[in-house]
């Protein structure tokens, strides 16, 4: 059973039409890449799925369960938002942090409100309190900034300051990562730090959707690539076969006006 399926998303911004009838599924573990031109959806694809905006139609499945449906009229309530958004990491391309905090702070902030609703959290807050910040160092060890605990963000490079969104996207125990052009912010020279970090991902079998615009790294991470275009999907498959043999024009014309 896949572990997300995404049916008919539907999403219009006033007049403008911005996903019109996306479908697809991924399995668990599987990395998807989703590549385009600017303006083709992909971060509002991304945004639909983790609720930062509200489809206007279609079905979203996780892990068997229906946790979006345009069709019915009944609102989701506060608490049901928040908790199918947790099912999701996200990672923008800005960074996000928050800047009086350390990095430590921001990576075990959310995680310590959230364990203030566990019923065993008055008589055991010491523990629950340790176990994340032991949690967050290791999730920080193992994106190489095991010496930036005490750093605030200000002091941070781009690059640092991306891998310790992503710890803090971790940190939350998501069941899929969702990164948004995760690289576009950065300068070329640190981008490949980033891309390590979410490669150790893959390779750890974490499920994970990367909107990105770098070629090499969709061709050589990803499970399977999806090209956007127009808000449909124009075309997926293989990396072998969206890169080495692209069926569509619209595909050919994109990958000849990009960087490989």
């Amino acid at each position: 059973m896949p572990i997300l399926e995404i049916k008919n998303l539907m999403k219009d911004f006033g007049k403008t039409k911005v996903l019109k009838d996306v479908s697809f599924s991924m399995e668990k573990g599987e990395v998807v890449s989703v590549i385009g031109s600017s303006g083709s959806g992909k971060t509002t694809l991304l945004r639909c799925i983790n609720f930062l905006e509200k489809a206007d139609k279609g079905q979203i499945i996780l892990g068997g369960e229906t946790i979006f449906d345009g069709a019915t009229k009944q609102k989701m309530t506060a608490a049901q938002l928040r908790k199918n958004q947790l099912k999701f990491g996200f990672v923008f391309q800005s960074f996000n942090l928050f800047p009086q905090y350390t990095a430590l702070e921001n990576v075990i902030l959310a995680p310590k409100l959230l364990a203030k609703e566990r019923p065993d959290f008055s008589g055991s807050k010491d523990r629950i309190y340790a176990e994340i910040v032991e949690n967050a160092k290791k999730l920080m060890n193992s994106a190489g900034l095991s010496d930036k605990y005490d750093n605030y963000p200000c002091e941070l490079s781009g690059g640092q300051q991306q891998r310790v969104a992503i710890c803090r996207a971790l940190a939350l125990n998501p069941e899929i990562m969702l990164f948004d052009e995760p690289t576009s912010a950065l300068d070329p020279e640190i981008t490949n730090e980033v891309l390590k970090v979410i490669k150790s991902l893959a390779d750890r079998d974490m499920t994970m959707i990367i909107v990105t615009h770098e070629m090499a790294f969709a061709r050589n991470v990803s499970d399977r690539v999806v090209f956007m275009d127009n808000g449909v999907i124009a075309e997926e498959g293989s990396p072998e076969d969206i890169f080495e043999r692209p069926q569509s024009q619209r595909l050919r014309e994109f990958l000849s006006n990009v960087r490989m």
